[in-house]
């Protein structure tokens, strides 16, 4: 009896987890299709191209960059500067050796090398509520597009040409316009079918259709309840978990107390 009780104690006891009250959902149960994948996930700030002519791509392989020939071909300047203002440079320009993470864009990046050090890194950047994989870790191949898109979005000179509130309509004093935010940026079809399928069973963030930036903002009001950032529903399951295991510490000091008197409990019960 006293061994029955002792695990369930330890049990009770043990170190729990809790999880926030933000829905997650597979990939698939969240985007129909590629195409919602890249339109939702980013609130508009890329745009599903079927004309690959037209359209950039998230990573490549060849000596020069792709995406310069799609700018052309879409009538933009040459991307003499970045544009977008966040951890990005003024103008592009090449990194060391050890610029291995983004490695497409090493010759001529808008990113610096301490950005992208790193997948690790990538994904700390912007703060714990912007983490990729809090509904659990993603498989491999699925977290690989997520830092390829954040390789796009901190190197790629051309997406500044997208920059949401580009500098001749930006408006310090408004608080709705930044430098950081892109839109409409054409992405290639098949790349975000790609993602789609690589992530189509890993779990994510359902808020608001798989907003990003919906679910960025949920996190940061989970991380933000309760004491120290403490989950409010962490100390209701340790309160709860605490009562039981007093009500089983009582039971244990009755029966102890009942056999020294000569009365065990569980003898009448046979009787």
């Amino acid at each position: 009896m006293d061994a029955a009780i002792l695990v369930v104690i330890i049990v009770l006891t043990a170190p729990t987890t809790q999880s926030a009250d933000v829905p997650c959902r597979t990939f698939e149960e969240i985007y129909p299709s590629g195409r919602e994948l890249c339109e939702k996930m980013f609130d508009d700030a890329f745009v599903y191209e079927t004309n690959l002519s037209k359209a950039f791509t998230m990573w490549f392989f060849e000596a020069e960059n792709p995406n310069n020939k799609v700018a052309e071909r879409l009538g933009l300047p040459s991307a003499d500067d970045c544009h977008l203002e966040y951890f990005h440079k003024e103008a592009p320009g090449p990194e060391p050796d050890n610029f291995t993470e983004c490695h497409p864009w090493k010759d001529y990046s808008c990113c610096h090398q301490d950005t992208v050090s790193s997948a690790q890194k990538i994904k700390e950047a912007y703060g714990k509520e912007w983490h990729w994989d809090r509904c659990g870790p993603l498989s491999s191949a699925c977290e690989r597009f997520f830092v390829q898109e954040a390789c796009l979005y901190e190197c790629e000179p051309n997406a500044g040409f997208y920059r949401k509130f580009p500098a001749h309509i930006y408006n310090e004093s408004d608080l709705n316009h930044n430098k950081w935010q892109i839109e409409g940026m054409p992405i290639r079809a098949d790349y975000c079918d790609a993602w789609f399928r690589a992530c189509r069973y890993d779990r994510f963030c359902a808020v608001d259709s798989g907003s990003f930036f919906s679910c960025a903002m949920e996190y940061a009001k989970v991380d933000n309840t309760g004491d120290d950032g403490v989950n409010a529903g962490l100390i209701a399951g340790v309160v709860v978990a605490c009562l039981v295991v007093a009500v089983l510490f009582g039971t244990l000091a009755y029966f102890i107390l009942q056999e020294r008197k000569g009365q065990p409990v569980f003898n009448k019960l046979e009787g």
